[in-house]
C-alpha cells in the first residue's frame, strides 16, 4: 500500500517539486521517529504520505467532501481545508478507516489537545523535516527523538511566531492547543 500512496501522491503533486519534497521529508521524519517512539510505522508513512494531499486542490475542492459546519467553523482559517480534504479522500480511495491516521492528517497544521504519539510525529515531522529551513526545525527534530510533548510545544511555538510576524492572528484552537502542551510540559497534565 505505501508503495500505491507515493505512486498516488506523486502524481497528484507532481507540478508542485517542493512540496513534493516536503511530503517525502516528512515521510522520512515520520518513519525515523516512529521507530524511535515504537508508534507503528506503516501508520506513520501512511497519514505522513497524505498530509498534504489536496495542498492545491482550489477550496471548492476541499470543501466538496467536508461537512457544512466544518466548512463554517474554519471559515476564517481555510488553511485547515487541505488537511479534512486529504484525511477524507484516503478514507475514501483507499478505505483507510483507522481514525489515529486519519486524525493525525486532520490535525496536522496547528495540533490539538491530547494528540495520540502518531498525531504528534505527523504535526512534528511537518515541522522539522529535513527541507525546513527555519531556524528551529532542527532543535524540533533533535527535542522530538528525545520527548515528543516538548517537540510539539516547540513546534507550536513556531507557528504561532510565524503567524504573528506575517501579522496574522492565530486561531483559538491553536493557542488552546500550544496552552494545553504548555501544561504537559510543566508536569500540571499527564
Amino acid at each position: 500500500m505505501i508503495e500505491q500512496l507515493k505512486s498516488r501522491v506523486t502524481e497528484k503533486l507532481k507540478d508542485h517539486p517542493k512540496r513534493l519534497q516536503h511530503v517525502f521529508g516528512v515521510y522520512e521524519t515520520a518513519c525515523k521517529l516512529a521507530i524511535i517512539h515504537g508508534v507503528d510505522q506503516e501508520k506513520a508513512a501512511i497519514a505522513a504520505l497524505y498530509h498534504d494531499y489536496a495542498k492545491y486542490d482550489t477550496i471548492e475542492e476541499q470543501i466538496q467532501h467536508i461537512e457544512l459546519k466544518l466548512i463554517k467553523q474554519y471559515a476564517e482559517y481555510p488553511v485547515i481545508y487541505h488537511a479534512l480534504a486529504a484525511a477524507i479522500s484516503l478514507e475514501q480511495e483507499f478505505m483507510i478507516k483507522d481514525q489515529d491516521i486519519l486524525n493525525a492528517i486532520r490535525h496536522h497544521v496547528w495540533g490539538r489537545p491530547k494528540m495520540s504519539d502518531l498525531e504528534k510525529i505527523i504535526f512534528i515531522s511537518d515541522s522539522c523535516e529535513p527541507n525546513r529551513k527555519f531556524d528551529d526545525a532542527s532543535l524540533i527534530f533533535e527535542t522530538a527523538t528525545k520527548d515528543l510533548n516538548h517537540a510539539v510545544l516547540l513546534a507550536m511555538k513556531a507557528s504561532i511566531d510565524y503567524l504573528y510576524q506575517k501579522g496574522l492572528l492565530p486561531s483559538q484552537e491553536q493557542l488552546e492547543a500550544y496552552t494545553y502542551y504548555q501544561e504537559v510540559n510543566r508536569g500540571e497534565i499527564k
